[in-house]
């Protein structure tokens, strides 16, 4: 990875010995005419840096860093994925042949390498030069398993990686356009995989042509699972950021908390209001603000004249599983959404996906009861996605068609509750985000659509289950099938309980953080006790946010969050007793969640393995492209009556 034209300079006589060496290897670097580099480079994430002229050029000189060439405008973002030794190796490969030598710029470069590459949205550049640099390419996939695959299945049984191998050549008679690249796979076990790479010839009938514009991935148009499944926003495509309000103090995880801050606005002077608003471009004093739809009119009075008690405070989705109250004051909130309260009803489902970060980790999607904040998902902005367009819940978010052509294809009565449980048993588990993890690298989810009626009523089943989970008991209600009204509960011998209480004194409030015992599973809050807590309920994460350690955090002596404003401050002197019935509901939904995961794995399964309804076949059925008229929230005068919840 040095800079070939590096002399090292004067070195003491003890090293002169390994500069020579390297003198001589920086010769053939600059000089020797290579046809052919072949190898199998380490595939180690490395720091930035770590890919040394490769990476960062000569500076001194003004000499571009060859990794430029792999860099695609506007692609920033996501290129933090080629910090990799073999992604490092590939490019002075392909220096070294198709650009060091412009009297002899041909030959052929091969490597077998994880295959991230491939696909990966941080890899477009990587795939523009070598479209660009090369004549033809071909793609071994020697790993179609997926994913931590059987170790019999693996060509190095110690690499869990997903790898392929890649060949790429540049003719000595130049070829205009993108290079022609072909794909093929080898499943199996080692020995028949290795028994193939023996046999397998450049005319073999397999060999698929790859899509051939610039940056596309290194797939057959149609053969990749992720690319052909409908996007989320395909299914739903109405969607909005959630309440934002733009200060902290709105926001409270009791509703004395709230009811102390507003007593304090509204003793204050109009110059310490002022402060204690923390005013913002579009809210100030003297706003005049419509109220929110369904709350309780404030119309044509400021915050300067206000002297009556706040209203009613509203609860909402803070955080994943975390509800927490709001004073639904549109005064009080920079963006309050409401198109998101003038659907509010007893039927609503909010959806929410991260489609701004990649998902890391844990349910893909989550969902809620209550109106989510806009950074429900995990601590970071999402968007949010209703069930219905109205309050009446007679205007599904569906793409128009969508309901129609399912029920057709399935030949099964499909409702719009149907679609959303179908959707939550498909992306709501780690599963998902572990078999797609590299595609969801790229922000938006993608939700496979069987075409088998069986595993649809099967994925609907599970999917009911997993809504009631997570909005509490809220919403898909129905004792019959074993989801009652009311916050959902483990079966009585797996049933955390609270053995040693949390007070609720000023000294006992507990601050710090969570401890927790693997062994006995107790979780410590404070100086409280609750047991059983799994392993896996402790640890559970929406995307690297530890949803408990979040939720805590809120509640704890001195808050988390970023607090800027006097009334920020204001917070909980003691640990509220309802806090201690919230914490274990929390616990319940989640050791029900975790449950539900394995029957929702197995589902994922079989459904990317059996007959799937793509974006193609909706194409064709002119259900997408989406219509960009009638897919956002009905107009004020179509709507029927509101629920003041």
């Amino acid at each position: 990875m040095e800079n070939p034209k590096d002399d090292f300079g004067w070195l003491p006589s003890t090293y002169k010995p390994i500069a020579e060496s390297r003198k001589q290897a920086n010769n053939v670097k600059r000089h020797e005419r290579v046809m052919v580099v072949i190898g199998n480079p380490p595939y180690d994430a490395v720091p930035q840096g770590a890919g040394k002229w490769v990476e960062k050029g000569d500076p001194e000189s003004g000499e571009a860093a060859p990794m430029d060439n792999f860099r695609l405008d506007g692609n920033g973002t996501y290129e933090s994925k080629m910090s990799n030794m073999y992604v490092y190796f590939w490019r002075w490969a392909t220096w070294k042949v198709f650009d060091c030598h412009n009297d002899a710029p041909f030959g052929v470069v091969t490597f077998i390498t994880p295959k991230a590459w491939l696909k990966g949205r941080g890899f477009a550049g990587m795939r523009r030069y070598l479209r660009e640099a090369a004549d033809e390419g071909w793609i071994i996939d020697v790993s179609p398993e997926g994913q931590r695959p059987d170790g019999s299945t693996r060509l190095f049984p110690n690499v869990a990686q997903e790898l392929c191998i890649a060949i790429f050549v540049r003719w000595r008679d130049r070829q205009d356009g993108p290079a022609v690249v072909r794909y093929l796979q080898i499943a199996g076990h080692r020995d028949d995989k290795l028994e193939r790479l023996s046999t397998l010839a450049l005319t073999d009938p397999q060999w698929q042509d790859c899509a051939d514009e610039w940056t596309a991935p290194f797939l057959p148009p149609g053969s990749d699972l992720w690319e052909t499944s409908p996007k989320f926003g395909h299914l739903m495509p109405w969607s909005s950021r959630g309440v934002t309000p733009g200060r902290v103090w709105v926001y409270a995880p009791d509703k004395a908390t709230l009811a102390e801050r507003w007593r304090l606005f509204l003793a204050a002077d109009t110059d310490d209001r002022r402060e204690l608003l923390g005013e913002a471009r579009d809210r100030k004093l003297d706003s005049i603000v419509p109220s929110l739809p369904g709350i309780a009119s404030r119309d044509g009075v400021t915050l300067e004249d206000e002297h009556r008690p706040h209203p009613k405070a509203v609860r909402v989705g803070y955080r994943s599983f975390d509800r927490q109250w709001i004073i639904p004051d549109y005064r009080l909130m920079e963006v309050g959404r409401p198109h998101l309260w003038r659907v509010r009803s007893a039927r609503q489902v909010y959806a929410v996906e991260q489609n701004a970060q990649a998902v890391t980790g844990g349910p893909g999607l989550v969902f809620s009861a209550l109106i989510p904040d806009m950074h429900y998902f995990n601590n970071r902005s999402g968007c949010t996605r209703p069930l219905y367009r109205d309050a009446a819940g007679t205007a599904p978010n569906l793409t128009p068609g969508l309901l129609e052509m399912l029920r057709q294809r399935l030949g099964v009565p499909v409702e719009p509750e149907d679609v959303l449980a179908y959707i939550a048993a498909i992306g709501s588990h780690p599963g998902y985000s572990e078999r797609f993890r590299e595609d969801l690298e790229v922000p938006g989810a993608r939700i496979p659509l069987t075409a088998d009626p069986r595993l649809w009523s099967r994925g609907v089943k599970i999917g009911r289950r997993v809504l009631w989970l997570h909005t509490y008991g809220e919403r898909y209600v129905d004792a019959d099938a074993g989801r009652p009204a009311g916050v959902p509960r483990l079966p009585a011998a797996d049933r955390p309980q609270c053995v040693e209480e949390i007070p609720d004194t000023p000294d006992g409030m507990p601050d710090g953080r969570l401890t927790y015992d693997p062994a006995t599973q107790d979780l410590r809050v404070g100086t409280g006790r609750i047991t059983p807590v799994p392993p896996e309920v402790r640890s559970y994460a929406v995307s690297g946010m530890n949803v408990l350690d979040k939720w805590f955090g809120y509640r704890r002596r001195n808050p988390a969050g970023k607090r800027r404003l006097q009334l920020d401050y204001v917070v909980a002197s003691r640990w509220a007793p309802e806090w201690t019935t919230e914490l274990l509901a929390l616990l319940n939904v989640l050791g029900l969640l975790v449950r539900e995961e394995p029957a929702q794995g197995e589902l994922l399964a079989e459904i990317c393995d059996g007959p799937l309804i793509t974006v193609e076949e909706l194409t064709s059925a002119n259900i997408l492209p989406v219509p960009s008229m009638g897919v956002g929230p009905l107009k004020h005068e179509e709507e029927g009556a509101l629920f003041d919840l």
